[in-house]
């Protein structure tokens, strides 16, 4: 497996990170004989990142990975976890998780995250001093973090005002919102590793790819599957360090763990295919909204066109699954569709789109 230097730490990580967030379940609750099995093959075969969290499989997530790693020896493997932002009411309360979550993993902790970062929840815990407990962290051995979900703008006002060790960002072939090679490279220049999520958005960038997506992919030089050219992308730019996986069966470890192997340059033609890759994916639109913010803000607070992206998304990826992810967990509760009262102060829209329609139709495919 190669390995990249995780920004200025100390750590040699496998380009190839596993997430455990997708390991299977049954009836709700971690299969920890399948997790067992699926972790062992990672491992043994060129894998070191772990990446876990506080809320993932309801608790389970970390509690395995501390069982796993005191039951078997695999002394060169780094975890990260997170710390659950949106619980923390006061600074007894970051000290609090780490604790619980050092006790479930049995104290092998190399990394812990700020999770799920947005401005708002960003400003708050800086209020509640959080820089000073990140200060501690690091006191203690423990390189900090975030995992981030807001624009890229937002991005730079957040990783300038610490030293971080490493940034945790979404971004694969489509994806530049929250991150882009610009907000990458920027974390890798100022000495932080970089840490890629979502790079084949959960699934839904290998898993009913559109006829004219896939026309595009069959132009190359040579046959690649969906899922080798989603993580060629990454690892063929030097800013990226690790690229996350969330692998749910060891076919899909196999698989990844092939590709990140063998290493393989993209040529000129190879980045053009992409480049229209991501054009054709654009070109998928349920509603013709450009985000233009003419239809802001509401006055209930919703997020009007992130809503009516995450309506294209459905249509674009032709899966509501990772679209339901952000819908019920990423997204503040206000900035829902759901929330729309039907005032149509929205209205009228420049694109001739009906608002408050379009937003209940995204909440009865979703809620």
């Amino acid at each position: 497996m190669i390995q990249r230097k995780l920004g200025s730490t100390d750590i040699e990580a496998s380009v190839l990170g596993i997430g455990v967030m997708r390991f299977p379940e049954v009836d709700g609750r971690l299969d920890r004989p399948a997790a067992d099995r699926i972790m062992a093959f990672a491992l043994d075969n060129g894998i070191n990142y772990i990446d876990t969290g506080y809320t993932y499989h309801g608790g389970e997530s970390e509690v395995f990975i501390g069982d796993f790693l005191s039951e078997n020896d695999y002394p060169d493997v780094y975890v990260a976890t997170k710390l659950p932002t949106w619980l923390v009411r006061d600074r007894r309360d970051m000290e609090g998780y780490l604790n619980e979550q050092m006790e479930r993993l049995r104290g092998k902790l190399d990394i812990y995250l700020l999770h799920n970062l947005k401005m708002d929840s960003w400003l708050a815990l800086r209020d509640l001093g959080v820089l000073e407990f990140l200060d501690s962290l690091r006191d203690e051995g423990i390189y900090a973090g975030f995992s981030f979900h807001d624009t890229a703008d937002v991005f730079f006002d957040i990783f300038d005002a610490y030293d971080w060790d490493l940034v945790q960002v979404q971004h694969n072939i489509v994806d530049d919102e929250q991150a882009n090679p610009a907000t990458i490279s920027h974390a890798k220049s100022q000495g932080a590793g970089t840490v890629i999520m979502e790079p084949l958005r959960g699934g839904s960038l290998v898993r009913n790819i559109p006829p004219e997506v896939m026309e595009i992919y069959e132009m190359g030089g040579r046959p690649r599957k969906p899922v080798e050219w989603c993580l060629r992308y990454l690892w063929d730019m030097d800013d990226v360090d690790v690229v996350l996986s969330g692998m749910s069966s060891i076919s899909e470890v196999r698989e990844n763990i092939k590709i990140a192997s063998s290493p393989e340059e993209l040529t000129e033609d190879d980045h053009a295919i992409l480049r229209e890759v991501k054009r054709a994916y654009r070109m998928r639109k349920s509603v013709p909204c450009s985000e233009c913010g003419y239809c802001m803000p509401c006055p209930e607070g919703v997020d009007i066109p992130r809503n009516l992206r995450l309506l294209n998304d459905i249509y674009r990826f032709m899966s509501t699954r990772g679209v339901r992810t952000e819908y019920r967990k990423i997204m503040g509760e206000a900035e829902r569709a759901s929330n729309c009262s039907g005032c149509g102060s929205c209205m009228p829209c420049p694109q001739m789109i009906d608002i408050p329609s379009e937003l209940r139709r995204l909440h009865e495919k979703l809620g």
